[in-house]
């Protein structure tokens, strides 16, 4: 019989980067070094009797570049895939339940097997990856910014839990009289609680970048010890042998482990799901070795990834879970996040239409698939650009509209803390948070401060809540009667504008704020906006305590959420919520319904639809009539108007005045 001819390792890479060859027939070109692998870091080398051998590259593949190689044969699949796809986008990032090289279909092989699933994943996975190098290298959190994927998976903690053969430290020496369930140590508990503290803190952190992402955990099957250095010999280094007494303890840690990210998941409501591999592989024989699956297991695995992550699209219930930094002073009311819900397809789908239409002046096509509208999106987007980008011009009509808008903001000033408001529809309301004033009795000891610019001049203005106080906690917002008289005739309320179309996804919002109760102070740096919610949106901005109850405008100057809270995570990135005007104006349409007042009756009476927006690319009216934005009917005010704008670190303020 002829001897089976060899082929090159050279030749073997580049049957690994050629994605026409399947994966299927690159296998058999391999074989698990079982000396050098280690838990859930299978070590995968060339198959002698099938390749060539050179001592220089069988090394590197010895080390991590087949991994590497098998990450980038994945990903290329992934460019190809998404060219045309307007299907669900996944990032995943894990251990070898994720990627095992080649010689198995493991779970993200198989939801990538168009034939059963249906989905489009970019791989960070790395078998052998611990979950604690997984977060500190963290490739995720530029991953999800640049692939901007629908769903998140995550494997790992199982190489944190056995790799080593830390088994030996986690369980109890033999004891004939210890049942199975009390086996695992207090080392084990503690294990527990660090995985518990990275996989929160990981959590935490996406969802306060990108709060739509659902995000998927496991927390593996019953693993079956066997005679192998991951499970069976640790157990029988203290005593444990018979092989009952082993599945049970390792099921009773499986089960644990399972239930630290139930518990986990549950904090993190409508964002984290746990998948439940539980009793899914099967008997013995259904197992590769110790800690895996065979392909017929990894597939029942991924189809209950593929149940879950349905599961997820659907669920529109907003996570609750993440630490909040109070935007007023300590003492004041804790700030409430409200109740967010993802707009349905079809209400998004006619936002980004409006707005588009609304923003270019012009009819455009309805998208007939979720790439056209995230082009659309973009084409939005990107109509602002020459207000964003260092290199192009400022028109200075943007800043004109900025100062006339800045005049309605004024410090809020309580007996326990310092927030910002502005005049809204008349002269005669003032709107702020419902944190910032919650009741009648805050707001009899509250007075309203405007024009705290860079001189010295400043109005108070007194709240009136007995002729007017209504407020909401959900919505987290106060409309209180004020006494206007003080003000100089030229400052002009900030329409309310009942009209859900006014900002989408991608554009950037502006808000002029008293941060710190300081002099008033406007950002324009990095305020994209991310997300667009039932009656919330979020976005980046600079906010500080004190900013709350800050209008937020479009780039049109157009009222579009009042400010109300804002998070970090870990490594500084910043989150700000608002709650969308429109949301404001239908409570009070309700409220007005059922119990209306002539006060509340003026004050709806000022609101606005959407063909009253104004945009930047209209002119405004050079009548000879029209008089100049500081002038009244009476005499040209003499003060000097300035404001703070917040670009970049490297300009720290740019004061414009007018006199």
């Amino acid at each position: 019989m002829a001897a089976t001819s060899k082929i090159s390792q050279q030749e073997l890479i580049h049957q690994i980067l050629d994605l026409d060859v399947s994966d299927e027939d690159l296998s058999k070109f391999f074989i698990v070094d079982q000396k050098a692998s280690r838990a859930f870091e299978p070590r995968v080398i060339p198959n002698p009797s099938l390749v060539e051998q050179d001592n220089g590259l069988e090394g590197a593949f010895l080390l991590n570049t087949f991994n590497g190689l098998a990450r980038a044969r994945r990903n290329r699949k992934y460019r190809r895939r998404i060219k045309d796809w307007d299907g669900v986008k996944i990032v995943a990032e894990g251990d070898s339940w994720f990627q095992y090289p080649l010689l198995l279909k493991d779970t993200i092989d198989q939801l990538n097997d168009l034939d059963n699933f249906n989905y489009a994943i970019y791989g960070l996975s790395e078998a052998g990856d611990l979950l604690s190098n997984i977060v500190i290298e963290d490739e995720i959190s530029a991953a999800i910014e640049n692939e901007k994927p629908d769903v998140f998976l995550i494997s790992g903690g199982g190489n944190d839990m056995v790799g080593n053969g830390r088994m030996t430290t986690l369980v109890h020496p033999f004891n004939g009289q210890r049942k199975p369930e009390n086996y695992p140590n207090q080392r084990f508990t503690q294990f527990l609680s660090e995985l518990e503290n990275v996989y929160r803190d990981l959590f935490s952190r996406l969802l306060a970048n990108t709060p739509h992402l659902k995000i998927l955990c496991h927390g593996y099957d019953n693993a079956i010890p066997a005679n192998g250095s991951w499970l069976g010999k640790p157990l029988e280094q203290i005593g444990i042998t018979d092989k009952v007494l082993q599945r049970q303890i390792v099921a009773v840690m499986i089960a644990a482990f399972n239930e630290r990210l139930i518990d986990i998941a549950a904090d993190f409501p409508g964002s984290v799901y746990h998948v439940d591999c539980q009793r899914l592989v099967g008997t013995k024989s259904k197992w590769h070795d110790e800690l895996h699956p065979k392909d017929e297991g990894y597939f029942k695995v991924a189809k209950k990834f593929d149940e879950t992550i349905k599961l997820a699209l659907a669920d529109d219930t907003p996570s609750a879970a993440i630490e909040l930094q109070n935007s007023v002073n300590s003492a004041a009311m804790p700030i409430k996040l409200a109740q967010l819900s993802k707009l349905d397809n079809q209400d998004f789908l006619e936002l980004v239409v409006k707005r588009a239409k609304t923003v270019m002046h012009k009819d455009v096509a309805i998208p007939k698939s979720r790439y056209e509208r995230q082009q659309l999106e973009k084409d939005i987007s990107n109509f602002f650009e020459k207000i964003h980008k260092d290199s192009n011009f400022l028109p200075s009509s943007f800043l004109e509209n900025g100062v006339d808008r800045a005049q309605a903001v004024c410090r809020i000033t309580t007996d326990v803390s310092l927030g910002s408001g502005f005049l809204i529809a008349s002269r005669d309301f003032i709107m702020t948070n419902n944190h910032v004033i919650p009741d009648v009795a805050t707001a009899e000891l509250s007075k309203a401060e405007f024009d705290y610019d860079e001189d010295d001049l400043l109005f108070t203005v007194e709240l009136k809540p007995e002729r007017f106080f209504i407020t909401d906690v959900d919505l987290d917002f106060t409309i209180i009667a004020c006494d206007s008289a003080p003000l100089p005739d030229n400052i002009e309320p900030i329409a309310l504008l009942h009209d859900p179309h006014t900002v989408t996804r991608g554009e950037r919002v502006n808000i002029i704020q008293h941060p710190q109760g300081r002099r008033k102070e406007l950002s324009l740096h990095d305020n994209k906006v991310n997300y667009v919610y039932d009656i919330g949106i979020r976005y980046t901005a600079d906010t500080e305590g004190g900013s709350s109850g800050s209008p937020v405008f479009n780039n049109e100057w157009n009222l579009v959420a009042l400010h109300h809270a804002g998070w970090q995570d870990n490594e500084g990135n910043a989150t700000n919520e608002g709650i969308r005007i429109n949301a404001i104006v239908d409570y009070l349409k309700l409220h007005h319904n059922s119990e209306s007042s002539k006060p509340l009756d003026e004050l709806l009476k000022c609101v606005k639809d959407g063909d009253s927006l104004s945009t930047l690319s209209k002119e405004k009216p050079t009548t000879p009539s029209a008089p100049h934005p500081y002038q009244t009917s009476n005499a040209r005010i003499k003060t000097v108007r300035s404001l703070v704008l917040n670009l970049n670190p490297s300009i720290e303020e740019i004061t414009i005045n007018y006199d």
